[in-house]
């Protein structure tokens, strides 16, 4: 036998089934129609019926890992539930608290949508037992005091008499000098110039009434004013409140029901204060948000993708019909993926809901290359029916390749603990082998039932790919040295590329939740993000406290114990005293007698000697000056002044025991006494208590992130929170698609090496992927586009794609002989491929969601090298092997077309009804065309 009819390699191993399969379908397109789209039907109700959604970032972590763990304990305790934020900004407090009423008091009344709404910290029950809050020392002070006043509060107001006090505070002072007790003199000299800066004050009358009396402990006059505390920072410009939002109906975006009746009620309230900025933020609202952003964005991204990979699928292979079938047969494809998920796993999550698009991108794929191989065949033969056989002999090997590489690639994500990439990897790996399936099964009938129609009657002309790569294969060795060139320079940019872990910015541009996240960090240093601390009992939370504030790392902490205070069993006896003695106080006191200015001139005459010797100097001078102006003063008007000072002393003191007492309640405050709001928020179901604690900075941004988890965790290393979570998930998730992309590439060499049974050409195929991966990274470093959580979804994308393209030329490559030509199935294939998927990923930047955006981008680009690589380098690289084999006549391709002139052969019908058979077919049978093997390499 001639090396011209030399019989054909046998159909690999993957063929013979195939084959078998499609000539199956062939007997009977209709019922294989009918049965396919009987069961998208059945898998699209059960999926409506049973799929669920999981929207929480804590179903994308492995439930059994530690700090998984730690936060499912909180959650058991405290409820998984996150705060919504009402922000409210002003020009002033007096601006901000009406708003903040009148919001929370709006919220109460629908108890369906909001719950546990905390605009403030009624504090009116806890200030009936003010004096809890006192020190023991301070409730002694007040006792000694009580003491010292108990005849006026027995009702003997005459003591408060100006004169009677002098000489009362004289006759101390002369005690304690006499007895040489430095304290008390030091007392009792306080005590006269208090007393006269006050009298001074009145009988000047230009300047206002200063109380005689001792101070009170700070805490007591801070209690003593307060009766709520409201929600404020940045100097009371900026007011919150707090509330907890129905979840609603099982959905892809959570709460959606309550954040659109509160962003509604929001609304109204501006218009009723316009001079007032009221906003929407909290964790609950961000991803509300974000998940209606990228559903939203996935959804007419994926309409977009259709209609963009329909149109290039027409413009590549010139007719609508074979890409109408293709898609429709991939819609069909997707339907039983559904199906699959909905059994398999049971919902999607907020990384697998993208599968869709994977399955639109990649699952067209297959049908691309069945579509231009079978274009290519039946443009040498009228008989469809052994087209499609011989379509499924030839190339169907290399899609079961390339569908089982990429789905491999996915599969590989499966064997890592991150519970979302796993199980992504698990639905979109399995989609693909069933996107390849119905390709593969059902395009062939529903081929062969529209072809054999009026319809068939023309075959549309594929564009000429072969063609326009032909000039650059002249000189293959240059254009390898270039391309390798340029693959050194952008593989420079590697050492730019960064890992961007910010979940901030991957959230959509302009959106309100995540503006005001922003603003709140920028100007009150606030956040919406704090870790959470858990302790037993009440000194455990305040020690731990105490140490947290003093890392640098750490702005602010969060508690309510330290509202109930300790040491109860000491200080309620004080309090009951203190109680009994005020049990019994006028409405006012009684008008105080006057002593004669000559009188009282006298005293206070004793009191300048007595402090002049005491070395009070002011007090000297005051008592100076208030016995010249009574020399000075009319009979009438000293009177009256005097009369006044001691009125207003009076009503002073009886002001202060009022005071004392409103807060004298022995009772000691216990969690009944503070909101139910605040108390849910902060003591758990078993009385634990809950420590937040916020950092300082943006921790939001990894490096701030990572110094806060690890001081925090030096406290407390059971510390869980939200910060935490999101630090470690991704650190898992970089991980995870790390090893996941590792284990694909050794699966993926192994396979290939099983479909082609040589090293060579293994590598040969994978040469697309290395260098593909290599000029995307380089790329993305030189542009400053970062990988992030939601962009590394791309590399098994890459990993299967890129395999794919490969595993088609080399096939492609092993069937020819002497110089190598791509032949124009393969190369109008892999150019509509790529162009699918570029159209299919890119229509994602269109998406207001910042993290898909980043993904359609990361896909334009790595797809694009990959196709440069697999149209420009990897023929290149075959050409130039192939460069001294000599032509000796022009070659065609293993479907008949003939390289140079484009024309096909007619193949024989006993041939083409038995493909895969060809080797025990007499030469005589066989077309007269050079079958070309692979050469050696």
């Amino acid at each position: 036998m001639s090396a011209d009819h030399e019989p054909p390699e046998q159909v690999a191993f993957y063929g013979r089934p195939l084959v078998w399969l499609t000539r199956l379908s062939l007997r009977s397109p209709i019922t294989t129609i009918a049965l396919a789209v009987g069961l998208a039907v059945v898998c699209l109700v059960y999926t409506s019926m049973n799929l669920g959604y999981r929207t929480s970032r804590l179903d994308l972590v492995n439930p059994n890992n530690d700090y998984n763990r730690l936060w499912r304990e909180y959650a058991n305790e405290f409820g998984d539930e996150d705060d919504a934020v009402v922000v409210v900004e002003g020009a002033n407090r007096d601006k901000v608290v009406p708003v903040l009423q009148e919001v929370s008091n709006l919220l109460a009344r629908d108890d369906q949508l909001f719950h546990a709404v905390l605009h403030g910290v009624n504090l009116e029950k806890i200030r009936g037992k003010g004096l809890h809050y006192l020190s023991s020392e301070e409730l002694l002070g007040v006792e000694r005091f009580l003491s010292e006043v108990s005849p006026i509060v027995d009702g003997n107001w005459s003591r408060l008499n100006l004169g009677h006090m002098t000489a009362g505070m004289c006759m101390r002072l002369e005690m304690a000098g006499l007895k040489s007790i430095p304290a008390e003199v030091q007392a009792s000299g306080h005590e006269l110039e208090r007393l006269s800066d006050s009298l001074l004050a009145t009988l000047s009358q230009r300047r206002q009434y200063q109380s005689p009396w001792p101070e009170m402990p700070q805490s007591f006059a801070t209690l003593s004013e307060l009766s709520a505390e409201y929600l404020l920072t940045n100097e009371g410009r900026l007011g919150f409140v707090l509330l907890r939002l129905a979840p609603g109906k099982d959905g892809f975006a959570r709460c959606s029901e309550a954040t659109d009746a509160l962003r509604s009620l929001i609304a109204q309230i501006r218009v009723r204060h316009p001079e007032t900025k009221i906003g929407l933020t909290g964790l609950p609202i961000m991803e509300n948000d974000e998940m209606r952003s990228s559903q939203n964005g996935m959804f007419w991204a994926s309409v977009l993708s259709m209609i963009g990979v329909a149109l290039l699928f027409v413009a590549g292979f010139g007719g609508i019909r074979h890409a109408l079938l293709a898609n429709l047969v991939l819609l069909i494809g997707m339907a039983w993926s559904f199906g699959y998920v909905t059994l398999s796993v049971g919902h999607l999550n907020i990384l697998s809901v993208s599968f869709t698009a994977t399955l639109i991108g990649i699952g067209i794929d297959y049908g691309i290359h069945y579509v231009a191989r079978y274009l290519e065949l039946r443009g040498a033969s009228r008989d469809s029916k052994s087209c499609l056989l011989r379509t499924t002999a030839g190339v169907g090997p290399a899609i079961m390749t390339g569908a089982l590489t990429t789905a491999v690639a996915f599969f590989a994500a499966g064997f890592t603990s991150f519970t979302g990439v796993a199980e992504l990897g698990l639905i979109a790996g399995g989609g693909i082998l069933i996107c390849c399936a119905a390709e593969l099964l059902i395009l062939p009938a529903a081929i062969a039932l529209v072809d054999r129609s009026g319809l068939g009657g023309r075959m549309p002309e594929p564009l000429a790919v072969h063609q326009w790569i032909e000039p650059l294969m002249r000189r293959p060795g240059r254009l390898l040295l270039s391309t390798c060139a340029l693959t050194v320079i952008l593989g420079m940019g590697v050492g730019h590329l960064w890992y961007d872990h910010n979940l901030l910015n991957l959230q959509p541009v302009g959106l309100e939740s995540v503006e005001l996240e922003r603003k709140l960090l920028a100007e009150s240093n606030q956040s919406v993000w704090y870790a959470v601390s858990i302790a037993d009992s009440r000194e455990e939370l305040l020690e731990r406290k105490a140490k947290l504030l003093k890392l640098k790392s750490v702005e602010r902490t969060e508690e309510i114990v330290s509202l109930l205070p300790a040491d109860h069993e000491v200080k309620q006896p004080i309090i009951e005293r203190i109680q009994k003695q005020l049990m019994a106080l006028p409405e006012r006191p009684p008008l105080i007698p006057v002593d004669r200015p000559e009188e009282l001139g006298r005293v206070l005459a004793k009191a300048q000697d007595l402090v002049i010797l005491g070395q009070q100097a002011r007090a000297a001078r005051n008592f100076e000056q208030v016995r010249d102006m009574l020399r000075r003063l009319p009979l009438s008007d000293c009177y009256a002044l005097l009369s006044h000072f001691q009125q207003q002393m009076a009503g002073d003191l009886l002001t202060r025991l009022y005071a004392l007492r409103s807060m004298a309640n022995p009772e000691p405050p216990n969690l009944s006494d503070l909101p139910d709001s605040l108390v849910h928020r902060f003591v758990g179901q078993h009385d634990r208590h809950l420590l937040k604690i916020y950092g300082r900075g943006n921790i939001w941004d990894m490096g701030a992130l990572a110094k806060f988890v690890k001081d925090v965790r030096s406290v407390d290393p059971r510390v869980t929170g939200n910060p935490l979570q999101a630090y470690e998930a991704s650190l898992e998730m970089k991980t995870s698609y790390e090893n996941s992309a590792l284990y694909a590439l050794v699966i993926i060499l192994f396979l290939l090496w099983f479909d082609f049974r040589s090293i060579r050409y293994a590598l040969l195929a994978f040469l697309p992927l290395a260098v593909g991966v290599l000029q995307m990274f380089g790329i993305m470093g030189l542009l400053n586009i970062p990988l992030n959580p939601a962009n590394m979804i791309a590399l098994p994308l890459i990993l299967g794609i890129s395999v794919d393209e490969g595993v088609h030329i080399v096939h492609d490559f092993r069937e020819h002989r002497g110089r190598y030509r791509m032949a124009p199935s393969t190369a109008v294939a892999v150019l509509v491929d790529a162009l699918t998927t570029i159209v299919g990923y890119g229509a994602l930047m269109i998406a207001s969601h910042q993290g898909l955006q980043s993904l359609g981008r990361v896909l334009t680009i790595g797809v694009s090298a990959c196709m440069f690589t697999s149209l420009v380098m990897l023929p290149a690289l075959l050409t130039w092997i192939t460069r001294n084999r000599p032509d000796e006549e022009p070659e065609e391709n293993a479907s008949g077309r003939n390289f140079a002139t484009g024309k096909g052969t007619v193949w024989r019908r006993d041939e083409a009804e038995h493909p895969g058979q060809t080797a025990h077919v007499a030469p005589a049978m066989r077309p007269e065309r050079s079958v070309a093997r692979a050469p050696d390499l």
